[in-house]
């Protein structure tokens, strides 16, 4: 009965003609004054327009697209997430400064690097006064004398100082990177920073706003308005009510009523997750067909089955890999610490300036054994941290892990070069096998000598003058390629050979194929015997 009774208090409402408006990543539904709503809807693409000049991003977007419902019979409300979308309600086609401010709040948190608060919540003190007129926009009125903190008055000098303006985006950017404050004042205006802030509080009693050309947005030629059915607008009032706590309940029976019509559904599983009813939320929500990545998020959420509850989100994070909330409810109940880690990695982007997430990223890189991406995710979470305490905290974990990652990356280097060595030898024997075998077969098919036939031994090289035996002690290495071998006879005496290329020298004996020759005095002399010309080496027979 209560539904229907506000359903019938609602009808004179939707007898009006409702009309939809949208641009970038808002939307605009209204009942009132369209050509108010076309410059309203140009006044916030004028609003992402700015910050992304001073910031040097284009095309800012939120996690989750705009709604605003214009309705002369609702009071404003504050923004809010509530299905597919970040919801506001207005009485008018006006924005207030907080409201404003809370857009590019939302702007910033999902596109951009961390900001020291006290000086974002300057920028944006700033920036939330801005209005538009078409092509033009004005900024720089002044905010209520407890927000014109020091920093305030740096912001508002550079902003509204045409010579400055253009150079803010080097300043913010280095900022964002992780610059100190006094060394991005500088590379963006070749002044340190007592000058600038003392020029700033010179110019400060004559501080006024300023109008400057912007994007060339006419609403009345850029936006189309497209009528939309009572019932529809019903519904996006509804969905719009969420975002004020006092009419959520309000709003969830109007949704009831209309469901199961998709929105409608996830209206309902949004009314019952703000009203902290997670269970009813997630009943709710398993019901829409088909499932929205925010649904999927809700019907999980408040499922009591692991299995079913990581379904849900895995479908959610397939549909919308930029989702920090279902990453990291995902990773809380992943066994495989690599799927744990590859969610959170693949919706970080969309948490750049979140502590809390970054961090957890970096717990679950560890566990993961992925140590290269463990210590670029503390060193994320200590850019986003601005609490000295918390900062240092995270600057000792960044080490440990950047200590972890050389470990790794040097046993992962001996193992590469473990692996290199053992293929190596793999063909060497494998070769081997190959001789052995050719050997064998020729064996094989020689005719044997007649009995008593004397075998008379082949050579074709110089003739040796001479032998020694004794052992190997010492090989020089000479320039060009030669050698100076020292052999120790049984008595002591120690003789010395040239070799004009040790690799031509002749080896035989146990041990001759895999010979190698080191420079200097020999660890492990071997037993030799050696023939030789003219103080030349010619063969060598290695002895057991």
């Amino acid at each position: 009965m209560r539904a229907i009774a506000l359903l019938l208090l609602a009808l004179p409402l939707f007898a009006e003609n409702w009309q939809k408006i949208n641009a970038g990543p808002f939307e605009i539904y209204t009942a009132g004054d369209v050509k108010a709503a076309k410059n309203l809807l140009g006044t916030l693409e004028q609003m992402r327009g700015q910050l992304a000049d001073l910031t040097g991003t284009a095309d800012l977007k939120p996690l989750w697209p705009i709604r605003v419902v214009i309705s002369k019979t609702q009071r404003p409300s504050n923004l809010a997430l509530t299905t597919n979308f970040y919801s506001l309600l207005l009485a008018d086609a006006v924005l207030g400064n907080q409201q404003k401010y809370q857009i590019y709040s939302l702007l910033l948190s999902t596109n951009l690097g961390p900001l020291d608060p006290s000086l974002q919540e300057a920028l944006l003190t700033v920036l939330s006064s801005l209005e538009s007129e078409r092509a033009r926009v004005t900024v720089g009125a002044l905010p209520p004398a407890a927000q014109q903190t020091p920093n305030w008055v740096l912001m508002q000098y550079l902003i509204t100082n045409e010579i400055y303006r253009g150079r803010i985006r080097v300043f913010l950017s280095n900022l964002m990177k992780g610059t100190d404050q006094p060394t991005a004042l500088r590379n963006a205006f070749e002044k340190d920073e007592a000058a600038l802030r003392a020029e700033a509080a010179a110019a400060r009693p004559a501080f006024a706003p300023v109008t400057y050309a912007a994007k060339p947005i006419l609403p009345e030629r850029d936006y189309r308005a497209r009528e939309i059915t009572p019932a529809d607008a019903q519904l996006q009032l509804a969905i719009a009510q969420l975002a004020d706590p006092k009419l959520r309940d309000q709003a969830r029976l109007a949704c009831a009523a209309k469901a199961p019509e998709l929105e409608a559904q996830e209206c309902l599983a949004a009314a019952y997750a703000l009203l902290g009813e997670a269970a009813k939320a997630a009943e709710e929500a398993d019901k829409s067909k088909p499932p929205t990545p925010r649904l999927l998020y809700l019907a999980a959420v408040g499922q009591p089955d692991r299995l079913k509850h990581q379904q849900l989100l895995f479908a959610a994070l397939q549909a919308k890999p930029i989702y920090p909330d279902a990453a990291l409810a995902f990773a809380s109940k992943e066994n495989d610490p690599l799927k744990a880690f590859k969610a959170l990695k693949a919706a970080a982007a969309a948490a750049p300036r979140d502590t809390n997430y970054q961090s957890a990223l970096a717990k679950s890189a560890h566990t993961a054994e992925q140590f290269s991406d463990e210590a670029k995710a503390w060193a994320a979470a200590e850019r986003a941290a601005f609490d000295p305490t918390v900062k240092e905290i995270l600057r000792q974990a960044r080490l440990g892990a950047q200590d972890r990652r050389y470990e790794a990356e040097a046993e992962a280097r001996r193992e590469a070069e473990a692996a290199r060595l053992k293929d190596i030898e793999r063909v060497r024997q494998e070769s081997l096998r190959r001789v052995r075998e050719a050997e064998a077969r020729a064996r094989g098919e020689m005719t044997p000598l007649p009995p008593g036939t004397k075998v008379e031994q082949w050579w074709d090289g110089e003739t040796p003058t001479g032998a020694i035996a004794g052992l190997l002690a010492r090989v020089d290495c000479m320039g060009g390629g030669k050698a100076r071998m020292a052999i120790r006879d049984a008595v002591g005496k120690l003789t010395v050979f040239d070799v004009a290329d040790p690799s031509k020298l002749i080896l035989s004996g146990a041990g001759a194929e895999t010979f190698n020759f080191s420079c200097g005095v020999q660890k492990n002399q071997r037993k030799v015997k050696a023939a030789f010309k003219d103080n030349r080496l010619l063969s060598m027979e290695l002895l057991p």
